[in-house]
């Protein structure tokens, strides 16, 4: 994916404990610091995450996001998001999105992307590259539009998320509680800095997945943060193919093709804002 590429895949700076507070506090005073720490830990395990994502030929996950918006007014708020996600590498996805975000489903068959609101029983059909990683950089280019965790979609997360770093820092281990399921989950928690955000991402020591990924935005006076966590991964299990097709069963009208409204930030390697378009 090329470097213009605009990705989203980040979230707001989250406190866990107060345990935890005097680490942080260290970490932030290393990476912001004059001559930023690049830590070949954290960079490693980013790595291993990567490999596990781009080795997988499926995938399913639940991400739970809070996108941060500016109002007319200039004021910062955060909007709640959930989304199940079902990918088949390099050309097949699916994702049903609802919250405080216009709720809709999208899908990728390889040839076409096909956005249907079920509240409003709309769709609208475009066609697109024929995989994941130029489909997301058409959606960027033409519309400033992407998912908050696309990032991690693409045929090599590490490339994306790894570009254009100017620090990189191993924290420690966190136990952290899942998005969905009983008892904690084991994580490595890490931060990095771009020219105008810095992120940190908690990835699991057994599967090496993303638990939960939080950025904070430098270029604007109030500092927004975004959030996603993630949760019920499942990978390589088998997907029908249908998924991936939009069938209108309930004769939904068709419509001029536009993405669904989303303001807010852009991802950890470009802080820029995204353009807004209406949606479906």
């Amino acid at each position: 994916m090329s470097g213009k590429t605009r990705i989203a895949v980040v979230l707001s700076v989250c406190l866990f404990a107060a345990t935890c507070g005097s680490v942080w506090a260290e970490a932030k005073d290393q990476v912001v610091s004059p001559e930023p720490v690049m830590d070949q830990r954290a960079l490693d395990i980013l790595q291993k995450m990567s490999d596990a994502l781009s080795n997988a030929k499926t995938m399913r996950f639940q991400a739970r996001s809070m996108i941060p918006f500016e109002t007319s007014a200039g004021v910062w708020i955060n909007m709640y998001g959930i989304s199940q996600v079902v990918m088949q590498g390099p050309d097949k996805l699916f994702v049903s999105t609802s919250g405080d975000l216009a709720p809709h489903d999208f899908y990728f068959d390889g040839k076409t992307v096909t956005l249907y609101s079920p509240a409003k029983n709309l769709y609208a059909i475009k066609s697109a590259p024929p995989a994941i990683d130029a489909m997301f950089e058409e959606a960027y280019n033409e519309e400033g539009k992407s998912f908050p965790f696309a990032d991690i979609l693409v045929s090599n997360p590490y490339a994306v998320l790894a570009e254009g770093l100017a620090g990189a820092l191993y924290v420690g281990q966190s136990t952290i509680r899942p998005l969905s399921g009983a008892g904690s989950v084991e994580t490595d928690h890490l931060v990095f800095s771009n020219k105008d955000v810095e992120w940190q991402i908690w990835i699991d020591t057994k599967d090496r997945l993303p638990r939960m990924v939080c950025a904070t935005y430098l270029d604007t006076v109030n500092e927004p943060s975004y959030t996603v966590e993630f949760g019920d991964w499942k990978l390589d299990e088998p997907v029908g193919a249908d998924i991936f097709v939009f069938k209108n069963t309930t004769n939904a009208s068709k419509i001029d093709f536009r993405y669904p409204s989303q303001g807010g930030k852009a991802g950890p390697r470009d802080a820029a804002s995204a353009k807004t378009a209406e949606g479906v």
